[in-house]
């Protein structure tokens, strides 16, 4: 009985997911109202279920649209299970970035629309990134090496995650996921062939600070 119930609740957090999903997706007010237009019930109503049974699982509007699903965090520990042994820590932590994110594709584009829009929301979203990075860091400190420096093990989660954030800030509202997508490769490229320099300029100072 104990085991039915268990996949019973774990059938609806997966419904539920996927009912975010397609709010996310599919409810056109979100992208012609405004997000601040939008009330929590019609968002409910857009997804299919009451919002009583929403809230059990996010507790406000902003955590429906930002916040980690309820079955994210067991998705990212599958990602990063799915880690050789023997891979270098920086590409583990790498690929469990980039295979969230492709997971994830459907939804971006939405996202950041609405962040565009409502760019008061830039810390719900900066707190759900916390969460997946708090995950990917614990998820490094216990495969490091015993004495192993731990700010080292901080330091490399870091650094990708602020590739993340410097790829996310150079994708425009109108571009695909898959632009973004690029440009996290095209950063991560960057940083692993060791570029801690810029070429200056030939006059000493860029032409946008002589004015």
């Amino acid at each position: 009985m104990a085991a039915a119930a268990d996949r019973a609740e774990h059938d609806h957090e997966n419904d539920v997911q996927g009912e975010r999903g397609e709010v996310l997706l599919h409810t056109v007010s979100l992208d012609t109202r405004g997000y601040d237009d939008v009330s929590v019930e019609e968002i409910a109503a857009a997804a299919r279920v009451s919002k009583s049974t929403l809230f059990n699982f996010f507790d406000s509007k902003e955590a429906l649209l930002f916040d980690p699903g309820p079955g994210d965090r067991e998705r990212w520990r599958k990602l990063a299970d799915e880690r050789p042994d023997g891979e270098p820590m920086w590409a583990s932590v790498r690929e469990i970035i980039r295979a969230n994110l492709a997971h994830n594709a459907a939804t971006l584009t939405v996202q950041r629309r609405i962040l565009d829009a409502a760019p008061h929301l830039a810390q719900s979203t900066k707190a759900a990134g916390e969460r997946f990075q708090q995950f990917v860091q614990e998820w490094v400190d216990a495969r490091v090496e015993p004495g192993v420096d731990p700010l080292c093990s901080v330091l490399l989660v870091n650094t990708a995650f602020a590739v993340l954030r410097a790829a996310y800030l150079q994708w425009q509202p109108g571009d695909n996921a898959q632009r973004f997508l690029g440009l996290l490769d095209s950063a991560f490229a960057e940083i692993e062939a060791g570029v801690l320099d810029l070429p200056r300029s030939r006059t000493g100072v860029a032409s946008h600070e002589r004015h």
